[in-house]
Protein backbone atom coordinates (compact mmCIF):
# COMPACT_ATOMS: atom_id res chain seq x y z
CA UNK A 1 0.00 0.00 0.00
CA UNK A 2 1.35 3.82 -0.76
CA UNK A 3 2.11 6.06 2.06
CA UNK A 4 -0.60 8.67 3.16
CA UNK A 5 1.45 11.47 2.32
CA UNK A 6 2.50 9.97 -1.50
CA UNK A 7 0.28 12.49 -3.88
CA UNK A 8 -2.46 11.08 -5.65
CA UNK A 9 -2.06 11.13 -9.17
CA UNK A 10 -5.57 10.16 -11.12
CA UNK A 11 -3.92 7.60 -13.43
CA UNK A 12 -2.46 5.15 -11.80
CA UNK A 13 -1.07 1.95 -11.75
CA UNK A 14 -4.21 0.26 -12.15
CA UNK A 15 -5.41 -1.52 -15.00
CA UNK A 16 -9.24 -1.72 -16.12
CA UNK A 17 -9.24 -4.99 -16.09
CA UNK A 18 -7.86 -5.22 -12.50
CA UNK A 19 -10.40 -2.16 -11.37
CA UNK A 20 -13.17 -4.11 -12.50
CA UNK A 21 -12.04 -7.01 -10.96
CA UNK A 22 -11.59 -5.70 -7.45
CA UNK A 23 -15.05 -3.64 -7.76
CA UNK A 24 -16.68 -6.71 -8.21
CA UNK A 25 -14.91 -8.85 -5.57
CA UNK A 26 -15.32 -5.98 -3.19
CA UNK A 27 -18.53 -5.03 -3.40
CA UNK A 28 -20.72 -7.07 -6.21
CA UNK A 29 -19.59 -10.74 -5.89
CA UNK A 30 -22.01 -10.59 -2.63
CA UNK A 31 -24.41 -9.51 -4.53
CA UNK A 32 -24.16 -11.34 -7.33
CA UNK A 33 -27.39 -13.47 -7.63
CA UNK A 34 -29.33 -10.24 -7.69
CA UNK A 35 -26.83 -8.56 -10.00
CA UNK A 36 -27.05 -10.82 -13.09
CA UNK A 37 -31.08 -11.44 -12.48
CA UNK A 38 -31.03 -7.88 -13.07
CA UNK A 39 -28.63 -7.95 -16.32
CA UNK A 40 -30.98 -11.16 -17.37
CA UNK A 41 -34.07 -8.53 -16.81
CA UNK A 42 -32.59 -6.13 -19.18
CA UNK A 43 -32.66 -8.94 -21.67
CA UNK A 44 -35.99 -9.91 -21.46
CA UNK A 45 -37.40 -6.39 -21.62
CA UNK A 46 -35.49 -5.50 -24.45
CA UNK A 47 -37.02 -9.23 -25.88
CA UNK A 48 -40.60 -8.28 -24.94
CA UNK A 49 -40.16 -4.61 -26.58
CA UNK A 50 -39.53 -6.63 -29.88
CA UNK A 51 -42.80 -8.14 -29.71
CA UNK A 52 -45.75 -5.76 -30.05
CA UNK A 53 -44.57 -4.67 -34.03
CA UNK A 54 -44.67 -8.26 -34.94
CA UNK A 55 -48.07 -8.46 -33.15
CA UNK A 56 -49.74 -5.47 -34.52
CA UNK A 57 -48.45 -6.78 -38.44
CA UNK A 58 -50.32 -9.43 -37.68
CA UNK A 59 -53.02 -8.04 -36.90
CA UNK A 60 -53.05 -5.43 -39.89
CA UNK A 61 -52.06 -8.52 -42.12
CA UNK A 62 -54.14 -11.20 -41.54
CA UNK A 63 -56.91 -10.83 -38.72
CA UNK A 64 -58.27 -7.57 -40.07
CA UNK A 65 -58.18 -8.79 -43.83
CA UNK A 66 -60.16 -12.00 -42.81
CA UNK A 67 -62.59 -10.89 -40.44
CA UNK A 68 -61.47 -13.32 -37.98
CA UNK A 69 -62.92 -11.08 -34.81
CA UNK A 70 -61.27 -14.45 -32.48
CA UNK A 71 -57.93 -13.95 -34.07
CA UNK A 72 -58.00 -10.26 -33.43
CA UNK A 73 -59.33 -10.65 -29.83
CA UNK A 74 -56.58 -13.32 -29.18
CA UNK A 75 -53.77 -11.05 -31.01
CA UNK A 76 -55.02 -7.83 -28.68
CA UNK A 77 -54.98 -10.01 -25.74
CA UNK A 78 -51.47 -11.12 -26.73
CA UNK A 79 -49.99 -7.70 -26.93
CA UNK A 80 -51.85 -6.68 -23.71
CA UNK A 81 -50.14 -9.42 -22.08
CA UNK A 82 -46.56 -8.35 -23.83
CA UNK A 83 -46.95 -4.62 -22.93
CA UNK A 84 -48.53 -5.91 -19.44
CA UNK A 85 -45.13 -8.25 -18.69
CA UNK A 86 -42.85 -5.46 -19.62
CA UNK A 87 -44.16 -2.82 -17.37
CA UNK A 88 -43.54 -5.21 -14.74
CA UNK A 89 -40.09 -6.51 -15.59
CA UNK A 90 -39.31 -2.50 -16.31
CA UNK A 91 -40.66 -2.20 -12.59
CA UNK A 92 -38.65 -4.94 -11.17
CA UNK A 93 -35.08 -3.63 -12.74
CA UNK A 94 -35.59 -0.33 -12.07
CA UNK A 95 -36.24 -0.32 -8.91
CA UNK A 96 -33.86 -3.38 -8.13
CA UNK A 97 -30.76 -2.17 -10.38
CA UNK A 98 -31.07 1.22 -8.35
CA UNK A 99 -31.19 -0.79 -4.97
CA UNK A 100 -28.03 -2.65 -5.81
CA UNK A 101 -26.36 0.73 -6.93
CA UNK A 102 -27.52 2.13 -3.97
CA UNK A 103 -26.37 -0.17 -1.24
CA UNK A 104 -22.83 -0.52 -3.03
CA UNK A 105 -22.50 3.37 -3.19
CA UNK A 106 -23.63 2.84 0.70
CA UNK A 107 -20.68 0.65 1.11
CA UNK A 108 -18.15 2.19 -0.46
CA UNK A 109 -19.06 5.86 0.57
CA UNK A 110 -18.71 4.48 4.37
CA UNK A 111 -15.41 2.64 3.50
CA UNK A 112 -14.02 5.69 2.30
CA UNK A 113 -15.19 7.51 5.30
CA UNK A 114 -13.58 5.23 7.34
CA UNK A 115 -10.59 4.95 5.68
CA UNK A 116 -10.28 9.12 5.72
CA UNK A 117 -11.15 9.20 9.43
CA UNK A 118 -8.16 6.42 9.63
CA UNK A 119 -5.30 8.86 7.76
CA UNK A 120 -3.49 11.29 10.10
CA UNK A 121 -3.12 14.58 10.10
CA UNK A 122 -0.19 14.87 8.18
CA UNK A 123 -2.48 14.03 4.91
CA UNK A 124 -4.45 16.94 5.50
CA UNK A 125 -2.25 19.03 5.59
CA UNK A 126 -2.05 18.45 1.68
CA UNK A 127 -5.45 18.34 0.62
CA UNK A 128 -8.54 20.74 0.77
CA UNK A 129 -11.40 20.13 2.07
CA UNK A 130 -13.73 20.60 -1.06
CA UNK A 131 -11.36 17.61 -2.83
CA UNK A 132 -12.56 14.88 -0.19
CA UNK A 133 -15.67 15.66 -0.19
CA UNK A 134 -15.73 15.47 -4.34
CA UNK A 135 -14.50 12.09 -3.98
CA UNK A 136 -16.98 10.96 -0.98
CA UNK A 137 -19.70 12.32 -3.00
CA UNK A 138 -19.70 13.05 -6.41
CA UNK A 139 -17.28 10.41 -7.88
CA UNK A 140 -19.55 7.90 -6.05
CA UNK A 141 -22.83 9.20 -7.29
CA UNK A 142 -20.94 8.63 -10.77
CA UNK A 143 -20.07 5.10 -10.38
CA UNK A 144 -23.80 4.53 -8.21
CA UNK A 145 -25.04 6.11 -12.16
CA UNK A 146 -23.42 3.59 -13.67
CA UNK A 147 -23.91 0.46 -12.07
CA UNK A 148 -27.29 0.56 -12.84
CA UNK A 149 -27.60 2.67 -15.90
CA UNK A 150 -24.64 1.73 -17.41
CA UNK A 151 -24.72 -2.34 -17.69
CA UNK A 152 -28.58 -0.89 -18.90
CA UNK A 153 -27.31 0.97 -21.51
CA UNK A 154 -24.82 -1.82 -22.88
CA UNK A 155 -27.06 -4.93 -22.38
CA UNK A 156 -30.45 -3.46 -23.09
CA UNK A 157 -29.29 -1.83 -25.82
CA UNK A 158 -27.39 -4.02 -28.04
CA UNK A 159 -30.03 -7.14 -27.11
CA UNK A 160 -32.52 -4.58 -29.00
CA UNK A 161 -30.59 -3.12 -31.76
CA UNK A 162 -29.77 -6.74 -32.71
CA UNK A 163 -32.63 -7.66 -32.16
CA UNK A 164 -35.06 -5.27 -34.20
CA UNK A 165 -32.00 -5.30 -37.24
CA UNK A 166 -32.17 -9.79 -37.03
CA UNK A 167 -36.46 -9.19 -37.39
CA UNK A 168 -36.50 -6.58 -40.03
CA UNK A 169 -33.59 -8.17 -42.15
CA UNK A 170 -36.10 -11.35 -41.92
CA UNK A 171 -39.21 -9.26 -42.75
CA UNK A 172 -37.38 -7.55 -46.00
CA UNK A 173 -33.86 -7.05 -46.86
CA UNK A 174 -33.65 -4.14 -49.33
CA UNK A 175 -36.15 -2.54 -46.83
CA UNK A 176 -33.78 -3.22 -44.05
CA UNK A 177 -30.86 -1.78 -46.32
CA UNK A 178 -32.99 1.50 -47.04
CA UNK A 179 -33.97 1.93 -43.30
CA UNK A 180 -30.66 1.62 -41.85
CA UNK A 181 -28.92 3.52 -44.62
CA UNK A 182 -29.21 7.06 -42.07
CA UNK A 183 -27.54 5.06 -39.03
CA UNK A 184 -23.94 5.67 -39.92
CA UNK A 185 -25.16 9.32 -39.93
CA UNK A 186 -26.85 9.36 -36.68
CA UNK A 187 -23.81 7.92 -34.67
CA UNK A 188 -21.87 10.77 -35.92
CA UNK A 189 -24.19 13.09 -35.39
CA UNK A 190 -25.20 11.96 -31.87
CA UNK A 191 -21.13 11.24 -30.85
CA UNK A 192 -20.07 14.53 -32.61
CA UNK A 193 -22.60 16.23 -30.03
CA UNK A 194 -22.10 14.09 -27.00
CA UNK A 195 -17.99 14.90 -26.72
CA UNK A 196 -18.93 18.69 -27.15
CA UNK A 197 -21.58 17.97 -24.89
CA UNK A 198 -19.80 16.50 -22.15
CA UNK A 199 -16.99 18.53 -22.72
CA UNK A 200 -19.29 21.80 -21.74
CA UNK A 201 -20.55 19.76 -18.64
CA UNK A 202 -17.05 19.25 -17.46
CA UNK A 203 -16.07 22.87 -17.91
CA UNK A 204 -19.62 23.36 -15.92
CA UNK A 205 -18.83 21.12 -12.67
CA UNK A 206 -15.34 23.07 -12.62
CA UNK A 207 -16.88 26.46 -12.70
CA UNK A 208 -19.61 24.98 -10.21
CA UNK A 209 -16.66 24.10 -7.97
CA UNK A 210 -15.18 27.32 -8.22
CA UNK A 211 -18.43 28.86 -7.77
CA UNK A 212 -19.06 27.10 -4.31
CA UNK A 213 -15.59 27.67 -3.25
CA UNK A 214 -16.12 31.35 -3.94
CA UNK A 215 -19.44 31.03 -1.98
CA UNK A 216 -18.43 29.83 1.29
CA UNK A 217 -15.35 31.86 1.25
CA UNK A 218 -17.15 35.10 0.74
CA UNK A 219 -19.73 33.94 3.16
CA UNK A 220 -17.30 32.41 5.84
CA UNK A 221 -15.88 36.30 5.99
CA UNK A 222 -18.84 38.41 5.78
CA UNK A 223 -17.75 40.22 8.46
CA UNK A 224 -14.37 40.88 6.68
CA UNK A 225 -16.29 42.35 3.96
CA UNK A 226 -18.29 44.37 5.93
CA UNK A 227 -15.67 45.90 7.42
CA UNK A 228 -14.17 47.26 4.49
CA UNK A 229 -17.15 48.00 2.67
CA UNK A 230 -15.91 45.50 0.01
CA UNK A 231 -19.11 44.15 -0.92
CA UNK A 232 -19.05 45.58 -5.04
CA UNK A 233 -15.80 44.06 -4.46
CA UNK A 234 -16.97 40.64 -3.92
CA UNK A 235 -19.79 41.30 -5.88
CA UNK A 236 -17.62 41.54 -8.86
CA UNK A 237 -15.49 38.44 -8.28
CA UNK A 238 -18.68 36.35 -7.88
CA UNK A 239 -20.55 37.72 -10.86
CA UNK A 240 -17.56 36.71 -13.07
CA UNK A 241 -17.57 33.40 -12.11
CA UNK A 242 -21.06 32.71 -12.00
CA UNK A 243 -20.75 34.42 -15.37
CA UNK A 244 -18.57 31.76 -16.77
CA UNK A 245 -21.35 29.14 -15.45
CA UNK A 246 -24.13 30.29 -17.31
CA UNK A 247 -22.02 30.85 -20.33
CA UNK A 248 -20.82 26.94 -19.75
CA UNK A 249 -24.39 25.43 -19.16
CA UNK A 250 -25.65 27.81 -21.94
CA UNK A 251 -22.92 25.80 -24.24
CA UNK A 252 -24.39 22.86 -22.88
CA UNK A 253 -27.91 23.51 -23.61
CA UNK A 254 -26.86 24.21 -27.26
CA UNK A 255 -25.80 20.91 -27.75
CA UNK A 256 -29.11 19.21 -26.59
CA UNK A 257 -30.87 21.06 -27.98
CA UNK A 258 -29.42 20.12 -31.15
CA UNK A 259 -28.98 16.44 -30.44
CA UNK A 260 -32.11 15.43 -29.92
CA UNK A 261 -34.10 17.14 -32.40
CA UNK A 262 -31.33 16.41 -34.70
CA UNK A 263 -31.19 12.77 -34.01
CA UNK A 264 -35.28 12.74 -34.48
CA UNK A 265 -34.73 14.67 -37.79
CA UNK A 266 -31.86 11.51 -38.94
CA UNK A 267 -34.16 8.90 -37.53
CA UNK A 268 -37.65 10.65 -39.82
CA UNK A 269 -35.06 10.52 -43.02
CA UNK A 270 -35.09 6.08 -42.36
CA UNK A 271 -38.91 6.40 -41.53
CA UNK A 272 -39.54 8.23 -45.01
CA UNK A 273 -37.41 6.05 -46.41
CA UNK A 274 -39.36 3.01 -45.38
CA UNK A 275 -42.91 4.44 -46.02
CA UNK A 276 -41.77 5.69 -49.41
CA UNK A 277 -40.27 2.51 -50.91
CA UNK A 278 -42.48 0.57 -48.84
CA UNK A 279 -45.18 2.60 -50.05
CA UNK A 280 -44.16 1.34 -53.19
CA UNK A 281 -43.41 -1.92 -52.90
CA UNK A 282 -46.78 -2.57 -51.41
CA UNK A 283 -48.33 -0.91 -54.51
CA UNK A 284 -46.83 -3.08 -56.58
CA UNK A 285 -47.82 -6.15 -54.33
CA UNK A 286 -44.69 -7.12 -52.96
CA UNK A 287 -44.98 -6.29 -49.70
CA UNK A 288 -47.88 -6.29 -46.92
CA UNK A 289 -49.00 -3.18 -45.23
CA UNK A 290 -48.45 -4.81 -41.87
CA UNK A 291 -45.05 -5.12 -42.68
CA UNK A 292 -44.73 -1.31 -42.93
CA UNK A 293 -46.45 -0.77 -39.78
CA UNK A 294 -43.95 -3.28 -38.17
CA UNK A 295 -40.39 -0.98 -39.68
CA UNK A 296 -41.99 1.53 -38.20
CA UNK A 297 -42.33 0.75 -34.54
CA UNK A 298 -38.90 -1.29 -35.20
CA UNK A 299 -37.09 2.35 -36.35
CA UNK A 300 -39.08 4.62 -33.35
CA UNK A 301 -37.70 2.53 -30.84
CA UNK A 302 -34.15 2.29 -32.96
CA UNK A 303 -32.94 5.78 -31.65
CA UNK A 304 -32.71 5.77 -28.08
CA UNK A 305 -30.81 2.28 -27.47
CA UNK A 306 -28.68 3.69 -30.14
CA UNK A 307 -28.18 6.84 -28.23
CA UNK A 308 -27.64 5.21 -25.04
CA UNK A 309 -24.34 3.15 -26.77
CA UNK A 310 -23.07 6.21 -28.38
CA UNK A 311 -22.98 7.91 -25.14
CA UNK A 312 -21.53 4.79 -22.74
CA UNK A 313 -18.34 5.48 -23.83
CA UNK A 314 -18.08 8.68 -21.83
CA UNK A 315 -20.23 7.09 -19.08
CA UNK A 316 -17.46 4.09 -18.64
CA UNK A 317 -14.51 6.80 -18.59
CA UNK A 318 -16.05 8.89 -16.02
CA UNK A 319 -17.18 5.27 -14.73
CA UNK A 320 -13.09 4.13 -14.06
CA UNK A 321 -12.07 7.50 -13.43
CA UNK A 322 -14.44 7.76 -10.35
CA UNK A 323 -13.29 4.38 -9.28
CA UNK A 324 -9.49 4.51 -9.89
CA UNK A 325 -9.45 7.20 -7.48
CA UNK A 326 -11.57 5.04 -5.30
CA UNK A 327 -9.01 2.66 -5.16
CA UNK A 328 -5.83 5.21 -4.70
CA UNK A 329 -7.38 6.19 -1.60
CA UNK A 330 -8.22 2.98 0.03
CA UNK A 331 -4.63 1.98 -1.04
CA UNK A 332 -3.58 4.31 1.20
CA UNK A 333 -1.83 3.17 4.41
CA UNK A 334 -1.78 5.59 7.27
CA UNK A 335 1.58 7.24 8.42
CA UNK A 336 -0.07 6.58 12.22
CA UNK A 337 -0.88 2.83 12.94
CA UNK A 338 -2.68 1.37 16.29
CA UNK A 339 -0.57 -1.49 18.24
CA UNK A 340 -2.58 -4.12 20.10
CA UNK A 341 -1.01 -3.44 23.11
CA UNK A 342 -3.05 -2.05 25.68
CA UNK A 343 -2.22 0.39 28.25
CA UNK A 344 -4.93 0.47 31.46
CA UNK A 345 -5.42 4.75 31.64
CA UNK A 346 -6.45 3.80 35.35
CA UNK A 347 -3.47 2.82 36.01
CA UNK A 348 -1.37 5.99 34.33
CA UNK A 349 1.02 8.39 36.39
CA UNK A 350 1.30 10.71 33.64
CA UNK A 351 5.48 10.85 33.25
CA UNK A 352 6.29 12.44 29.98
CA UNK A 353 9.75 12.10 28.34
CA UNK A 354 11.26 13.26 24.87
CA UNK A 355 14.25 11.27 24.07
CA UNK A 356 15.99 12.96 21.04
CA UNK A 357 12.81 13.75 19.28
CA UNK A 358 13.54 15.08 15.96
CA UNK A 359 10.30 15.90 13.86
CA UNK A 360 9.31 17.94 10.41
CA UNK A 361 6.20 18.06 8.74
CA UNK A 362 7.79 18.55 5.26
CA UNK A 363 11.19 16.35 4.46
CA UNK A 364 13.34 19.79 4.02
CA UNK A 365 12.10 22.08 6.59
CA UNK A 366 12.92 20.41 10.27
CA UNK A 367 10.79 21.82 13.00
CA UNK A 368 11.84 20.35 16.36
CA UNK A 369 15.51 19.05 16.72
CA UNK A 370 17.14 16.65 19.23
CA UNK A 371 14.33 17.14 21.59
CA UNK A 372 15.60 16.14 25.21
CA UNK A 373 13.07 16.60 27.89
CA UNK A 374 11.32 14.79 31.32
CA UNK A 375 7.87 15.77 32.76
CA UNK A 376 7.10 14.62 35.93
CA UNK A 377 3.46 13.61 37.13
CA UNK A 378 1.10 16.03 37.92
CA UNK A 379 3.38 19.11 37.16
CA UNK A 380 2.30 22.08 34.97
CA UNK A 381 4.72 22.77 31.87
CA UNK A 382 4.39 26.20 30.45
CA UNK A 383 6.09 26.38 26.55
CA UNK A 384 6.98 29.86 25.53
CA UNK A 385 8.40 31.25 22.49
CA UNK A 386 7.81 33.04 19.58
CA UNK A 387 5.62 32.09 16.66
CA UNK A 388 7.05 29.16 14.52
CA UNK A 389 8.98 27.84 17.55
CA UNK A 390 7.30 24.63 17.34
CA UNK A 391 5.84 24.55 20.70
CA UNK A 392 1.97 23.42 19.06
CA UNK A 393 4.09 20.91 17.45
CA UNK A 394 5.88 19.66 20.68
CA UNK A 395 2.04 18.85 22.15
CA UNK A 396 0.44 17.41 18.99
CA UNK A 397 3.24 14.58 19.40
CA UNK A 398 2.37 13.64 23.00
CA UNK A 399 -1.02 12.12 21.57
CA UNK A 400 0.49 11.29 17.97
CA UNK A 401 -1.60 13.38 16.19
CA UNK A 402 2.27 13.14 14.14
CA UNK A 403 4.34 10.83 14.06
CA UNK A 404 7.97 11.72 15.19
CA UNK A 405 11.00 11.73 12.52
CA UNK A 406 13.36 10.65 15.09
CA UNK A 407 14.07 9.80 18.57
CA UNK A 408 11.00 8.49 20.96
CA UNK A 409 8.18 9.68 23.28
CA UNK A 410 7.21 8.05 26.43
CA UNK A 411 4.27 7.82 28.76
CA UNK A 412 5.00 6.16 31.97
CA UNK A 413 7.75 4.41 30.19
CA UNK A 414 6.39 3.30 27.35
CA UNK A 415 7.04 4.89 23.56
CA UNK A 416 3.29 6.35 22.46
CA UNK A 417 4.22 3.83 19.35
CA UNK A 418 3.18 1.07 21.87
CA UNK A 419 -0.09 2.07 22.67
CA UNK A 420 -3.41 1.67 21.01
CA UNK A 421 -4.59 5.06 19.66
CA UNK A 422 -7.73 5.50 21.25
CA UNK A 423 -6.25 4.15 24.69
CA UNK A 424 -3.48 7.05 24.52
CA UNK A 425 -5.64 9.97 23.24
CA UNK A 426 -8.35 9.10 25.62
CA UNK A 427 -5.77 9.87 28.18
CA UNK A 428 -4.54 13.37 26.97
CA UNK A 429 -6.88 15.92 26.84
CA UNK A 430 -6.32 18.77 24.49
CA UNK A 431 -7.82 22.42 24.06
CA UNK A 432 -6.72 24.10 21.01
CA UNK A 433 -6.65 27.87 20.26
CA UNK A 434 -10.36 28.06 18.75
CA UNK A 435 -11.77 24.73 18.91
CA UNK A 436 -13.85 23.64 16.77
CA UNK A 437 -17.62 23.21 17.94
CA UNK A 438 -19.96 21.32 15.65
CA UNK A 439 -22.78 22.67 14.62
CA UNK A 440 -24.95 20.35 17.17
CA UNK A 441 -26.07 21.39 20.51
CA UNK A 442 -23.91 22.83 23.54
CA UNK A 443 -24.67 19.35 25.50
CA UNK A 444 -23.39 16.94 22.36
CA UNK A 445 -20.74 19.49 22.02
CA UNK A 446 -19.36 19.04 25.42
CA UNK A 447 -20.34 15.08 25.41
CA UNK A 448 -18.43 14.45 22.02
CA UNK A 449 -15.65 12.26 23.43
CA UNK A 450 -18.01 10.55 25.69
CA UNK A 451 -21.74 10.36 23.93
CA UNK A 452 -23.08 7.95 26.63
CA UNK A 453 -22.25 10.55 29.59
CA UNK A 454 -25.04 11.72 31.39
CA UNK A 455 -26.75 15.21 31.95
CA UNK A 456 -25.45 15.53 35.26
CA UNK A 457 -21.94 14.81 34.00
CA UNK A 458 -22.42 16.97 31.17
CA UNK A 459 -23.46 20.02 33.77
CA UNK A 460 -20.73 19.09 36.17
CA UNK A 461 -17.85 19.40 33.78
CA UNK A 462 -19.26 22.59 32.27
CA UNK A 463 -18.97 24.36 36.03
CA UNK A 464 -15.69 23.39 35.84
CA UNK A 465 -14.89 25.13 33.02
CA UNK A 466 -17.25 28.09 33.99
CA UNK A 467 -19.34 27.59 31.43
CA UNK A 468 -22.79 26.62 32.96
CA UNK A 469 -23.75 30.12 33.90
CA UNK A 470 -23.73 31.45 30.67
CA UNK A 471 -25.19 27.76 29.41
CA UNK A 472 -28.29 28.47 31.45
CA UNK A 473 -28.78 32.37 29.85
CA UNK A 474 -28.84 30.83 26.33
CA UNK A 475 -32.50 30.53 25.14
CA UNK A 476 -32.71 26.25 25.35
CA UNK A 477 -30.07 26.01 27.85
CA UNK A 478 -27.45 23.20 27.00
CA UNK A 479 -30.05 22.26 23.81
CA UNK A 480 -29.27 25.61 22.37
CA UNK A 481 -27.67 24.71 18.85
CA UNK A 482 -24.43 26.79 18.68
CA UNK A 483 -24.26 26.66 14.63
CA UNK A 484 -21.69 26.04 12.04
CA UNK A 485 -18.74 26.50 14.08
CA UNK A 486 -20.12 27.75 17.15
CA UNK A 487 -21.36 30.78 15.35
CA UNK A 488 -23.74 31.31 17.93
CA UNK A 489 -21.06 31.68 21.01
CA UNK A 490 -18.59 34.29 21.78
CA UNK A 491 -15.24 33.36 21.27
CA UNK A 492 -14.83 33.05 25.00
CA UNK A 493 -17.90 30.83 25.31
CA UNK A 494 -16.85 28.47 22.21
CA UNK A 495 -13.42 28.08 24.51
CA UNK A 496 -15.25 27.58 27.91
CA UNK A 497 -16.99 24.85 25.90
CA UNK A 498 -14.11 23.24 24.46
CA UNK A 499 -13.02 23.27 27.67
CA UNK A 500 -15.78 21.47 29.29
CA UNK A 501 -15.67 18.70 26.17
CA UNK A 502 -11.92 18.02 27.32
CA UNK A 503 -12.78 18.05 31.54
CA UNK A 504 -15.95 15.67 30.74
CA UNK A 505 -13.04 12.90 29.45
CA UNK A 506 -11.07 13.43 32.78
CA UNK A 507 -7.74 12.95 30.58
CA UNK A 508 -4.59 12.33 33.08
CA UNK A 509 -2.39 14.65 30.58
CA UNK A 510 -3.94 17.95 29.82
CA UNK A 511 -2.80 20.07 26.38
CA UNK A 512 -4.11 23.95 26.53
CA UNK A 513 -2.62 25.52 23.58
CA UNK A 514 -3.41 28.97 23.51
CA UNK A 515 -6.61 28.33 25.52
CA UNK A 516 -7.00 31.78 26.89
CA UNK A 517 -5.99 33.73 23.42
CA UNK A 518 -8.66 36.23 22.16
CA UNK A 519 -10.77 36.64 25.14
CA UNK A 520 -11.33 39.64 27.14
CA UNK A 521 -9.96 39.65 30.52
CA UNK A 522 -13.05 38.90 32.14
CA UNK A 523 -13.21 35.71 30.61
CA UNK A 524 -9.80 34.89 30.44
CA UNK A 525 -10.05 34.81 34.22
CA UNK A 526 -12.89 32.95 34.25
CA UNK A 527 -11.27 30.34 32.20
CA UNK A 528 -7.56 30.69 33.96
CA UNK A 529 -9.64 30.25 37.26
CA UNK A 530 -10.93 27.09 35.49
CA UNK A 531 -7.59 25.77 34.35
CA UNK A 532 -6.32 26.39 37.56
CA UNK A 533 -9.42 23.98 39.03
CA UNK A 534 -8.82 21.14 36.97
CA UNK A 535 -4.71 20.85 36.25
CA UNK A 536 -4.77 19.46 39.82
CA UNK A 537 -3.36 15.86 39.73
CA UNK A 538 -2.73 16.09 36.23
CA UNK A 539 -0.03 16.74 33.97
CA UNK A 540 -0.28 19.42 32.09
CA UNK A 541 1.45 21.60 29.19
CA UNK A 542 0.06 24.67 28.58
CA UNK A 543 1.30 27.09 25.62
CA UNK A 544 0.08 30.82 26.72
CA UNK A 545 0.30 34.00 24.26
CA UNK A 546 0.07 36.00 27.65
CA UNK A 547 2.53 35.28 29.95
CA UNK A 548 0.40 36.19 32.78
CA UNK A 549 -1.55 33.37 32.54
CA UNK A 550 1.41 30.44 33.12
CA UNK A 551 3.71 32.62 35.54
CA UNK A 552 2.77 30.01 38.62
CA UNK A 553 3.52 27.33 36.18
CA UNK A 554 5.89 24.60 37.65
CA UNK A 555 8.19 24.60 34.67
CA UNK A 556 8.53 27.02 31.59
CA UNK A 557 9.95 25.48 28.50
CA UNK A 558 11.56 28.66 26.70
CA UNK A 559 11.41 27.28 22.92
CA UNK A 560 13.52 29.05 19.90
CA UNK A 561 13.86 27.46 16.52
CA UNK A 562 12.32 24.12 17.54
CA UNK A 563 15.03 23.57 20.06
CA UNK A 564 14.39 23.83 24.15
CA UNK A 565 16.73 27.28 25.24
CA UNK A 566 15.70 27.79 28.59
CA UNK A 567 13.79 26.00 31.45
CA UNK A 568 13.12 27.38 34.99
CA UNK A 569 10.49 28.79 37.03
CA UNK A 570 9.18 32.06 36.14
CA UNK A 571 10.85 33.58 39.04
CA UNK A 572 14.51 31.77 38.28
CA UNK A 573 13.80 32.76 34.55
CA UNK A 574 13.62 36.27 35.13
CA UNK A 575 16.58 36.38 37.58
CA UNK A 576 19.06 34.63 34.82
CA UNK A 577 18.32 38.02 32.81
CA UNK A 578 17.25 34.68 30.07
CA UNK A 579 15.58 35.17 26.70
CA UNK A 580 12.47 34.67 28.49
CA UNK A 581 13.03 37.42 30.82
CA UNK A 582 13.48 39.49 27.43
CA UNK A 583 10.56 37.74 25.83
CA UNK A 584 8.00 38.77 29.37
CA UNK A 585 9.19 42.81 29.60
CA UNK A 586 8.87 43.03 26.16
CA UNK A 587 5.23 41.41 26.28
CA UNK A 588 4.52 43.67 29.21
CA UNK A 589 6.09 46.59 27.54
CA UNK A 590 3.66 46.51 24.75
CA UNK A 591 0.52 46.25 27.38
Amino acid sequence: MKNENEVLLQNTDFTYRELLKRFYKGYLSQKRKVFWSIQFLHIVGAVLALVPPLIIKEIIDEAIPAGAIEQLIWLVLLALGVYAAKTVVNCIKIYGGHKIAQQVTYEMRNDLYNQCQQLSLSFYDNKNTGELMSRIIDDLNILQEFVHHGTEAVVGSLVLIAGSIVILLTLNVRLTLISLIFIPLLIIFAYYLLTKLHSSFRQVREYKGELSNRLEDSLAGIKVIKSFTNEDYELERFDKINSQHKEARLRAVKYISLLFPGSDLMNAFGILAVLSYGGYLVVQGQLTVGTIVAFYGYLLQFKRPLLKLVNVNERLSRFFASIERFFSYMELSPVLKSREGEHSPEQLVGRVEFEQVSFSYEEDKVVLTELDFKVEPQSTIALVGPSGAGKTSIVRLIPRLYEVDAGRILIDGVDVRQWKLESLRKVVGMVMQDDYLFSDTVAENIAYGRPEATQEEIIKAAQEANAHDFIQELKSGYDTQVGQRGVKLSGGQRQRVALARAFLNNPRILILDEATSSVDLKTEQLIQEAIERVTKGRTTFIIAHRLATIINADQIFFIEKGQIQEIGTHEELLARESKYADFYKLQFSNE
